[in-house]
């Protein structure tokens, strides 16, 4: 028997680890650009307005390492949600809070960001800070992978939410990105720590947030999938409608 729960344990701790793995080494990327920006602040003298904006790069790629973190400290959490914890939550109120936080992150990419709700959607039942935490690093993912998949002078990501079957509400992020769909993601899973990249549309250093969201989305309710709104294509997850509460 203590065989056997020492193999179960070793089991469910796996894939942790080697989502840890994988973490550290997208995490390589934005403190690369923290020590880049500041050994050009301590060889260069730069006018203080110049100085201001390398300070402000070094923010945005400090901010991105932290949320991942964070991210990823809530996947450590998940099997410990309690039912407790799920709330009634406005999907649109989510989603313009995430596009207003990333605004900056997405203007060092030349990146409008755009929220689109359907209207009058009624409230989905889910843990905000896990909800909110995942729409965030898959969204700063898809903010990087456009950029470096897709060369033009401006790039649009849309977040957005519709009413999907069997009483859901699909929301998720979209963009031009090609590559991505159910197929790549199922493979990436299985991936996840034994392969530098494990969504080949996404490039180095991006890949880890797209992971991070879909093992929230499944700790919540579903995985991400591929999906489309607003002419775009993303990877969303479908959340339940809240029957505690509903905002009219």
């Amino acid at each position: 028997m203590r065989k056997n729960k020492i193999g179960n344990d070793a089991a469910k701790i796996a894939p942790m680890y080697a989502l840890l793995s994988a973490l550290s080494d997208d995490l390589s990327l934005p403190l690369l650009q923290i020590k880049n920006s500041v050994e050009a602040l301590q060889q260069v003298s730069f006018a203080r307005a110049a100085a201001r904006l390398q300070a402000e790069k070094i923010n945005l790629s400090a901010d991105n390492g932290l949320q991942l973190i964070e991210a990823y400290k809530l996947v450590l959490k998940a099997g410990e949600m309690a039912h407790e914890e799920f709330e009634p939550v406005a999907i649109g109120a989510v989603l313009q809070e995430v596009a207003h936080q990333l605004t900056p992150y997405a203007k060092k990419y030349d990146t409008d960001l755009l929220v689109d709700v359907q209207h009058r959607l009624t409230p989905v039942l889910a843990h905000q800070p896990s909800l909110s935490a995942a729409l965030q690093v898959l969204s700063a993912s898809m903010i990087r992978a456009q950029a470096a998949q897709v060369q033009q002078k401006r790039y649009k990501l849309l977040l957005g939410a519709h009413r999907s079957a069997d009483y859901a509400i699909s929301t998720g992020v979209f963009s031009s990105i090609h590559g991505l769909s159910d197929k790549t993601l199922r493979s990436a899973r299985g991936l996840v720590g034994k392969a530098r990249q494990p969504l080949p549309a996404i490039p180095a250093g991006a890949a880890s947030g797209v992971l991070i969201a879909d093992m929230l989305c499944s700790a919540m309710w579903q995985p991400l999938r591929a999906a489309a709104h607003g002419g775009l294509h993303g990877l969303a997850t479908a959340v339940p409608i809240s029957k505690q509460l509903q905002f009219v």
